[in-house]
């Protein structure tokens, strides 16, 4: 019995009856929280599987941007860098800090992307990040466990990647406060979030908010002028606040009205009551997905002291080591040798520059066809930056019947429901898909 040949016969064996005895609470429960079969790696094992099934197959699941041929969009100059380290560099540890060649160029990199007039306050008031492992969650989880205690509110979007909610509401068992990200229309719209913070600031000692742009999933970031109308409802704010900014997507964008960098500069120095938490990675900026690094950066809303500054940063190093204990050296130190060499940097960024282009040709082109084609069941939302295109479904019809019809018709795409807070729609990763596809992908799309 223990030569098991399928992961089906060893899931057996190790059946939650056999380990009832043994479980946490939080273990008795997990089944219920965190369903496999549901989230977005189910759905991409589904497309990849039918993929092989079906000739002509579109997989629009995985946020991973692919060349036009499939493989893995990548940047070459930092894959060479990764091929000249030497074991010791890949492979012995690094301080639980990160590598401080690494991050300190990573805070100049981050900074570089910011408008001129924004890099001496982005300076001024934030920390040098640390390394966290687990990439970009890593970053939230360590963050929110140092700053949060279970029952305290955190404001989210009810248009959210679903591991926030493993975060933040199942592991943490912070408590919920949604806000609806979206109107009907599919446009952003912050009064409802403003909402939600004004009633939380009469009911609450403390709060949350949560952040992601470009969001995951609808594809949508905000104008310069819904930073300002944001801006001001910081200022304002009396009671001691965290805003988690998820920048999974920072850059990415397709749009001129757009902000087309991270909100941490815009919501930095403005009122003693906020503090920012920037989460980064390297997955998306420098399309080194599995690579898992993440990096966390305080921000706070007035200036303080250096002495300050210091003892912020090794609190959250102080609980990344009791956590993931240290983070992956070889990435580093090869992010290290091309930030700071001048040819590699430039270089780095002329085919980051390329890639931007390859998805921005893909993300005009879908948004061109979707503009000429009207459903009684999909309504495109206002995307326009991120990896993602999203649908709200219009009616009652699970989100999840609409992906497996358009599965067994050839594009595989990813449903996001949940009926507590009204999330009911589908995404498409176009991303990963080859432009000269794109038309097949709507048309499907459109045929359900």
């Amino acid at each position: 019995m223990y030569h098991c040949e399928c992961l089906n016969s060893i899931l057996v064996l190790v059946s939650p009856m056999i380990l009832q005895d043994f479980l946490s609470n939080r273990g008795k429960h997990i089944e219920d929280t965190v369903n496999l079969s549901a989230g977005t790696l189910a759905w991409g094992l589904r497309a990849t599987k039918k993929a092989k099934e079906m000739d002509g197959f579109i997989n629009a699941t995985i946020g991973s941007a692919t060349e036009d041929d499939g493989k893995l969009m990548v940047l070459p100059t930092l894959v060479k860098e990764l091929s000249n380290l030497t074991g010791d560099q890949i492979f012995s540890y690094a301080n639980m800090r990160g590598v401080n060649e690494f991050v300190v160029a990573w805070k100049k990199d981050t900074i570089d992307t910011y408008p001129d007039y924004l890099r001496e306050g982005a300076n001024t008031f934030s920390t040098l990040p640390i390394t966290a492992c687990g990439g970009l969650t890593g970053g939230l989880m360590i963050s929110a466990q140092v700053l949060f205690d279970k029952g305290d509110v955190i404001i989210a979007p009810n248009s959210r990647w679903g591991n926030i909610d493993n975060v933040f509401f199942k592991n943490l068992q912070l408590k919920e406060s949604t806000y609806e990200l979206l109107d009907k229309e599919g446009n952003l719209n912050f009064d409802n979030l403003i909402s939600k913070i004004h009633k939380a600031e009469k009911e609450e000692k403390k709060i949350g908010i949560y952040l992601n742009f470009p969001n995951n999933p609808s594809g949508i970031s905000p104008s310069y002028d819904e930073v300002k109308k944001f801006q001001e409802v910081v200022e304002e704010i009396s009671i001691p606040t965290t805003i988690f900014l998820d920048d999974a997507y920072e850059g990415c964008v397709y749009e001129d009205s757009v902000i087309e960098h991270s909100l941490f500069p815009h919501l930095i120095g403005l009122n003693e009551n906020v503090l920012t938490v920037k989460v980064d990675g390297v997955s998306k900026r420098y399309y080194a997905y599995g690579a898992r690094l993440g990096l966390v950066t305080l921000g706070f809303g007035e200036e303080v002291s250096e002495e300050d500054m210091v003892k912020a940063r090794e609190l959250i190093a102080k609980a990344t080591r009791t956590n993931t204990s240290s983070s992956p050296k070889g990435i580093q130190v090869a992010m290290s040798n091309v930030l700071n060499d001048p040819e590699k940097n430039r270089q780095v960024h002329k085919e980051k520059k390329r890639n931007i282009s390859i998805l921005e040709a893909r993300y005009n082109y879908l948004k061109k066809l979707l503009g000429e084609k009207e459903s009684s069941i999909l309504q495109p939302v206002s995307f326009n930056s991120g990896f993602f295109g999203y649908f709200l479904i219009k009616g009652k019809q699970p989100a999840s019947e609409i992906s497996h019809k358009l599965l067994e018709k050839g594009l595989g795409t990813v449903p996001f429901e949940n009926t507590k807070n009204g999330l009911n729609g589908v995404r498409v990763a176009f991303c990963s898909i080859s432009e000269s596809n794109i038309e097949k992908a709507v048309n499907i799309l459109y045929s359900v």
